[in-house]
């Protein structure tokens, strides 16, 4: 049964990512992401001219943010089952809450500038509205952490049979690679290392969705597994218990 559980968990990671992606893309706007160097004047138009798709994106993306918590149970689950993963499956979890956290963090923090944007000066709304985007780029470090757990305990799983593919554990110290430019978009109010550009925003983004959709389906396969085997999330089949009563 908690194998079951598991499978169903393991895919609130791809609806995450439409949450967070469509409410963003779709419904606020907020991708492609506003001009660092935008003038405060501008980020209150924009504020003004879709007020209520700004509120109404923020909603479905926080929501999205906290599927993060159920993907990443799903993903300890196997990585408990490695000899010696048990401590990098809490990093893991542990790593992966956080990055929730930290990004229902930003996302009030812009539910807060299109609360009252039309309520003090210009310059409070444009300095909440960097706040927003500095923190919601910089927290990748949780992300960064949680990636190196993976990518360790896949590769330490000798077995002939690995519970998850070495490819997904290089995959993963690749994205942690690829996420780091989100991390100094600080530095830059231009260009292609600022929070709008190509490598500062839309390549961890990709790297990102890429990782998420990658570990989906490969656990949804291992479990898979697992299930038509009949063992457990120890790593003990089933039907190799000896009942209670017989003992």
């Amino acid at each position: 049964m908690e194998a079951k559980v598991q499978r169903v968990l393991i895919w609130t990671g791809p609806v995450m990512m439409a949450f967070w992606v469509g409410a963003f893309l779709l419904v606020a706007g907020f991708i492609p992401p506003s001009d660092p160097g935008a003038t405060a004047e501008q980020i209150v138009q924009m504020y003004a001219s879709r007020s209520g798709a700004i509120k109404i994106g923020m909603v479905f993306s926080m929501l999205g943010s906290a599927l993060l918590v159920p993907f990443g149970v799903a993903i300890s689950g196997q990585l408990k089952r490695i000899d010696g993963g048990r401590a990098l499956a809490d990093v893991q979890m542990v790593s992966c809450a956080l990055l929730s956290l930290e990004f229902i963090t930003p996302i009030g923090v812009w539910m807060a500038a299109s609360f009252r944007f039309d309520a003090h000066s210009p310059e409070v709304t444009q300095a909440i509205h960097d706040l927003g985007w500095i923190l919601f780029m910089t927290v990748i470090w949780s992300l960064w952490v949680q990636l190196i757990a993976i990518g360790v305990a896949i590769l330490i799983d000798r077995r002939p049979e690995p519970i998850l593919p070495r490819w997904l554990g290089y995959l993963s110290f690749w994205v942690s690679i690829l996420i780091v430019p989100a991390g100094i978009v600080l530095f830059f109010k231009s260009g292609p290392f600022a929070w709008n550009g190509v490598i500062g925003f839309f390549c961890p983004l990709v790297a990102f969705s890429v990782w998420i959709i990658s570990m989906t389906l490969v656990v949804h396969k291992a479990l898979n597994r697992q299930i038509a085997e009949g063992s457990e999330p120890g790593g003990i089949p089933a039907l190799a218990k000896v009942p209670a009563a017989a003992a």
